[in-house]
């Protein structure tokens, strides 16, 4: 990890005091960051194009919320790069540091004490009525989601040209198992095992009786489009980001991205033991 690059969320650490201490533990190492960040570090830290921050590193440090990790390791896939995430936030679920560890953990890294799991990624296309494309990743979920309307919308939902259902509902959720611990639990949805190689489409308020989630393996692909009893448009986004306006004769078409996700683990498989403190505020 010669070349490391330095992800800080300027909201959550305004005054770098965390993203400084992080410098400074990576002593042996030449570090970057974004041109506005890397001129308030200082301490050598040399400044990077935004359209060439993951080209040529080793390993990227996020430091920040869930978001922040989010949006470093849907960037860096693209590149294979792997991702180190310091929660600065406040559940910090995906994160592996905890503030008050920083110094012992990087430490950790630079002896070569870590692993790297990969994370299967999404990949959503939607074709519109005029044959534009619009292509979005996500490593935690594409989600279907209403407009301004207090109004439900009707979605058809295909896995692989096979009907399954109309559904009316709020919304619907394409969740990986990393994402499977976010929206989509808060929705009902089942928690999943970031092992797996699936992902579950989770319906958000529908309105029927009995609806359940739907756990399908990740070579499967779900389409989606616009009920014709019910044309009213929707939005898409991907990992909360990317909004796209959903209309009666387009087609969104999900299935796993190309890309995956790379991410740091210094402390080991804790995926259960992390569910039960995080999510479960239990300490023991």
């Amino acid at each position: 990890m010669k070349k490391i690059l330095i992800v800080p969320n300027l909201d959550r650490d305004p005054d770098l005091i965390y993203t400084k201490e992080t410098v400074a533990c990576l002593t042996g190492s030449m570090l970057y960051a974004e041109k506005k960040v890397a001129d308030r570090i200082g301490n050598g830290v040399l400044p990077l194009p935004d359209n060439e921050l993951y080209q040529n590193v080793d390993l990227a440090i996020a430091l920040g919320g869930d978001g922040t990790l989010l949006a470093s390791a849907r960037d860096a896939a693209v590149y294979n790069v792997p991702v180190l995430g310091i929660n600065l936030g406040h559940l910090g679920f995906l994160s592996e540091i905890e503030r008050q560890d920083i110094k012992e953990s990087l430490f950790r890294l630079q002896q070569g004490e870590f692993t790297i799991e990969n994370r299967m990624m999404l990949k959503a296309t939607l074709t519109q009525s005029n044959n534009k494309t619009m292509t979005f990743h996500a490593l935690n979920d594409i989600v279907v989601s209403r407009c301004e309307s207090s109004r439900l919308i009707n979605v058809n939902v295909c896995i692989d040209n096979q009907f399954v259902d109309d559904y009316k509902a709020d919304g619907m959720i394409i969740a990986t198992p990393t994402g499977s611990t976010a929206y989509s639990m808060s929705a009902g949805g089942p928690i999943l095992d970031p092992a797996l190689e699936s992902f579950v489409i989770t319906p958000i308020c529908p309105h029927k009786l009995y609806t359940k989630s739907i756990v399908v393996p990740d070579n499967r692909k779900i389409t989606m489009t616009i009920s014709n009893q019910n044309p009213r448009p929707a939005m898409v986004n991907s990992d909360g980001l990317g909004d796209a306006v959903f209309s009666q004769g387009d087609v969104l078409t999900i299935s796993r991205s190309d890309y995956t996700a790379r991410l740091v683990k210094i402390n080991g498989d804790r995926f259960y033991s992390v569910l039960r403190h995080k999510l479960l505020g239990k300490e023991s």
